[in-house]
């Protein structure tokens, strides 16, 4: 485990309104950071449950560790990097076989992208399975990299780069309708452009595009509020990559908090804020009573601080 200790905090909100993702997240990033955003599955429990494996990380009782986040690697779905984890904690409480065949049977892509250099793993280093290992991750990685549609990213950027250029103009001039206007025209143009690839592709998963163009891909759909029916129809195909593990479910929540909104139903994730005297606060939220759980199970940080970070990028400075 690196030693560094990233300030960005788990709560923050980038250009998209997102939390960052544990990709989005240095790979210097300690694994007590990353716990905030990690978690996959569902309801309170599992998220006491993964507070407890940090915790044990934390206290270096790597038993308990190991024991904690293997009981999350387990389980039907498995909380996605869990079992590196686990095998994390098994290498740095001594018992190598265990680490060396948790990570034989974890997918490559489950692997973080600095297992090589993660200090937590420096015990198998002498092993000669350790070097397959690696080999193994190399050439999966490279293999998922050849797959992807090089063209497709580049439109997908060009594309992007259009809808945020568009968004700080209009930013810079609220009050100019022209702005305005040119935005929802690429807003139109994106969206046209999505619908043409979804009909033909369904969503890209990670294995075609990666966690950066997944983001792409769910900007544009995000911004697709002028076909609300549409963001429906794209909300079914996001869930069944979720399910498969080829995109990300805090994008989901997301959505799915834009589609309830635009029909007129209270939003289940506290994603969605509008002013109240020029404070931003959020939407009406059903259930709210354990809004918490749904968030924590989706690896999102606490609604108070989200609502905080909102607060102090967005609020209306009073005179």
């Amino acid at each position: 485990m690196a030693s560094t200790v990233t300030t960005r905090p788990c709560g923050c909100v980038c250009i998209l309104g997102l939390p960052p993702s544990p990709r989005m997240m240095t790979v210097h990033t300690p694994r007590v950071l990353i716990a905030c955003i990690c978690l996959c599955a569902a309801g309170v429990a599992q998220a006491a449950e993964y507070r407890s494996a940090v915790g044990a990380y934390k206290a270096k009782d790597y038993p308990a560790c190991a024991r904690l986040y293997g009981q999350q690697a387990d389980r039907t779905p498995p909380v996605r990097g869990a079992a590196y984890d686990a095998a994390c904690c098994l290498a740095l409480a001594g018992d190598k076989e265990a680490a060396l065949a948790r990570l034989a049977a974890t997918p490559s892509d489950q692997l973080r992208s600095h297992i090589a250099d993660d200090a937590d793993l420096v015990s198998l280093h002498d092993d000669p399975r350790w070097t397959a290992l690696l080999a193994r991750h190399r050439r999966d990685m490279t293999a998922e990299m050849s797959r992807r549609d090089d063209a497709l990213l580049e439109e997908l950027q060009r594309r992007i780069d259009r809808d945020q250029d568009a968004r700080n103009q209009a930013m810079l001039a609220p009050a100019d309708p022209a702005l305005a206007a040119a935005m929802g025209d690429v807003d139109r143009d994106n969206t046209a452009w999505l619908k043409s690839y979804l009909d033909a592709h369904g969503w890209p998963g990670y294995d075609k595009v990666g966690r950066s163009g997944s983001m792409g891909f769910f900007l544009l759909a995000q911004h697709a509020d002028h076909d609300p029916a549409f963001q429906e129809q794209v909300l079914g195909m996001l869930q069944y990559a979720v399910e498969r593990g080829q995109a990300s479910g805090i994008h989901l929540a997301y959505l799915t908090d834009r589609v309830r909104i635009a029909q007129g139903k209270p939003q289940l994730y506290g994603t969605q804020f509008h002013s109240v005297e020029g404070v931003p606060q959020p939407q009406p939220i059903e259930d709210p009573e354990h809004v918490e759980a749904r968030r924590a199970a989706l690896g999102m940080p606490p609604l108070a601080e989200y609502t905080a970070n909102m607060q102090d990028m967005y609020a209306t400075p009073k005179n």
